[in-house]
């Protein structure tokens, strides 16, 4: 089979329908408190996981005939009622084998979050409307891969410091920005998509920096190394105390289980 067709199965893989968003990215996800006025734990609503869906740009680039390394850009919007709007703007990074659409692994990137009363998500303002609020959090992403299911799974470590006061809580209601150490983790499907205007300029040209079709001067024309898409999934976030307890988190996350299965394949 040539590159071009293991790659084009590669992207087939990952374009798992957007709006498959009922499935849980973990069955037993910690409860916490969000808040997106930012006025504290007593308008705070509790949840286990948030809806999130927005839109990326993916690139990949060959480093041999069998593998291949990949940036995404991007930025989300949370589905929350309130008298502001939580979005994101996303950074990953990682690898990939042609011939396994399932061998993805994501090594490093950022996820930033925002609150914004303006309500202008997929918009020009800012960065496709998503970057343009008040900062509220930035986490780093330390993990992730792809289930046999077709949801790509990150998880991410608040960055010290980084977190405003009053939007997020514990079950407890106790402020996340005091935590020593808080998780995210993201689970997504995602579809490719034709990107309008808006989604070329903003993320493919802007966020994403791409010096390719379609913002070169020349029309744009997607291929299986450089593809928008829309994605669609769901968010939680945890406070683990004592850096011991992180691997009982990440199990109940999902991440144990898919670790798990990797070490499995690679040992057949």
């Amino acid at each position: 089979m040539t590159q071009g067709r293991t790659a084009n199965r590669i992207k087939q893989a990952l374009c798992i329908l957007a709006l498959a968003l009922t499935a849980p990215i973990a069955q037993a996800a910690p409860a916490w408190q969000i808040n997106p006025s930012g006025l504290g734990v007593n308008g705070a609503t509790a949840v286990s996981e948030v809806t999130v869906g927005g839109v990326g740009f993916v690139q990949r680039q060959p480093t041999s005939e069998t593998d291949f390394t990949f940036t995404e850009h991007g930025a989300y919007r949370l589905a929350l009622p309130g008298a502001q709007e939580i979005t994101v703007v996303y950074s990953v990074a990682g690898n990939g084998l042609f011939a396994n659409p399932f061998a993805l692994h994501f090594n490093t990137g950022s996820i930033n979050l925002y609150a914004d009363p303006n309500f202008d998500f997929a918009s020009a303002t800012g960065t496709y409307g998503a970057d343009n609020g008040t900062p509220l959090a930035s986490f780093s992403i330390f993990a992730g891969g792809i289930a046999s299911n077709g949801m790509v799974n990150l998880s991410a470590r608040l960055d010290a410091g980084t977190l405003r006061s009053g939007y997020l809580f514990d079950a407890a209601g106790n402020d996340l920005a005091n935590a020593d150490n808080v998780l995210m983790q993201l689970g997504v499907f995602n579809q490719t998509t034709t990107p309008d205007a808006l989604l070329l300029s903003e993320i493919v040209c802007g966020l994403a920096g791409y010096g390719g079709a379609g913002c070169n001067g020349s029309p744009y024309v997607a291929s299986s190394f450089a593809f928008t898409v829309q994605d669609g999934g769901q968010m939680s976030l945890a406070s683990v105390p004592e850096p011991a307890t992180s691997g009982l988190l990440l199990a109940g996350l999902g991440l144990i289980p898919l670790a798990a299965r990797r070490r499995r394949r690679r040992a057949e």
